[in-house]
C-alpha cells in the first residue's frame, strides 16, 4: 500500500511539473551497452529526474497505432506526430509506473532536468537533432563492442545459447513497424549465419553500425564504454563538461564506480577493469572470431574489429 501509495503521490506532483525540452539530457544505448550505468553516474547532476526506458513496446508509453516497434528508425519526412510524441516524453509528460521506476518523492521538487535513458532509440537520433535544435545539452550515444554486447544479451535473456553455440540460431524474421526496410534488406544475409552470436552481431549492425559514419554523428556525443570503464571520473568529468553540466565535487568523489548497475543481472562485473572490457577475447574461439570479423565486414563497420577489445579510434 504504501510503495502504490507514493506512486500515486509521485503521479499527482507531475502534474504541475513543467519540464523543458531545451534541460532534457538523452542516452541512446543498445540493451547490455552499459546505459543503466552512465544513467546512474549522470543522476550525480543536481535536479535531475529519471525517465526509464519509454519506448519498451509492451511496457513503455508509445500508442501500439505508431508501429514504432522495437528499435524504431524515423526518417526527415516523419514528423508531426512523431515530434509531439517525442517532446511529451522527453518533457516527462507520458509516464506510468514502468518509466518512474528510478523516481522517488526526493528527486521531484528540485528536479529540473529529466534524464530519459533509451536502449531502442540508436535511429532515432538523427531525427531527434534535427527536429529539437533547441536541446542545449547534445545527446550521448554510448557505445560498447558489439560482440560483448551481444554476449550479454545472450546470457541475460536467451541462457540456452552458449557463446560459441553454434545451434538453437533462430531466423530473422522481418519486423512489422515502420521504416523496416534495412531488416528487408539483410535478412537473407543473417539467415545464412552460422551461430546464435553472429546472428546477434549482424542484428546489432543492422541498428547501428551506420550511426558512426552518419552525417549529424556531430550533432552527439560518442561516448565508449571501454574508455568510460578504464578511465571512469576522466570520463565522467569531460562528458559533463561537452553537456554543460557540473557534478559537485563532494558527489563526484563520493561515487563508487566499480559499484555494480541495478542491471547486472548475471553479476557478470569483473574485479579489473581490463578482465571486464576484454573478456569476450578468452570466451570466443579464434573461428568464431574470424566468423564474427566477416560480419562486420559486410557492414562496413570499422569501429570495432572482432580481435580487439578496444575502439578502433
Amino acid at each position: 500500500m504504501k510503495k502504490k501509495l507514493k506512486k500515486w503521490l509521485i503521479k499527482i506532483i507531475l502534474r504541475f511539473k513543467n519540464y523543458k525540452i531545451e534541460n532534457a539530457i538523452i542516452i541512446c544505448s543498445e540493451a547490455r551497452g552499459g546505459s543503466t550505468w552512465l544513467m546512474e553516474l549522470l543522476r550525480n547532476v543536481p535536479g535531475t529526474i529519471i525517465n526509464w526506458e519509454p519506448l519498451h513496446v509492451n511496457n513503455g508509453v508509445v500508442p501500439k497505432v505508431h508501429r514504432l516497434g522495437w528499435r524504431p528508425l524515423l526518417k526527415p519526412e516523419d514528423h508531426s506526430s512523431y515530434s509531439l510524441l517525442f517532446r511529451d516524453i522527453l518533457e516527462l509528460k507520458r509516464y506510468n509506473n514502468w518509466t518512474l521506476r528510478f523516481v522517488d518523492m526526493v528527486d521531484l521538487k528540485p528536479s529540473k532536468y529529466v534524464l530519459t535513458k533509451f536502449v531502442r532509440a540508436n535511429n532515432v537520433l538523427p531525427w531527434l537533432v534535427n527536429n529539437f535544435p533547441q536541446l542545449k545539452h547534445p545527446p550521448i550515444f554510448l557505445m560498447r563492442h558489439p560482440i560483448t554486447t551481444s554476449i550479454s544479451r545472450l546470457k541475460s535473456f536467451e541462457p540456452n545459447n552458449t557463446v560459441n553455440d553454434l545451434k538453437n540460431k533462430k531466423d530473422f524474421v522481418v519486423p512489422d513497424c515502420i521504416n523496416n526496410e534495412r531488416y528487408i534488406q539483410h535478412q537473407v544475409y543473417v539467415n545464412a549465419l552460422e551461430s546464435a552470436l553472429e546472428y546477434e552481431v549482424a542484428v546489432w549492425c543492422m541498428n547501428n553500425a551506420h550511426l558512426m559514419e552518419h552525417d549529424d554523428r556531430d550533432h552527439w556525443i560518442t561516448v565508449y564504454y571501454e574508455h568510460l570503464v578504464l578511465e571512469p571520473a576522466l570520463q565522467l568529468k569531460q562528458l559533463t563538461q561537452q553537456l554543460g553540466l557540473t557534478i559537485p565535487k563532494e558527489r563526484l568523489d563520493a561515487i563508487d564506480f566499480r559499484k555494480a548497475s541495478a542491471t547486472n543481472y548475471r553479476r557478470g562485473l569483473k574485479d579489473k577493469k581490463k578482465e571486464q572490457v576484454e573478456s569476450f577475447l578468452d570466451a570466443v574461439d579464434a573461428t568464431h572470431l574470424d566468423k564474427l570479423q566477416a560480419v562486420f565486414d559486410y557492414f562496413n563497420f570499422k569501429t570495432y574489429t572482432a580481435h580487439s577489445a578496444y575502439p578502433v579510434t
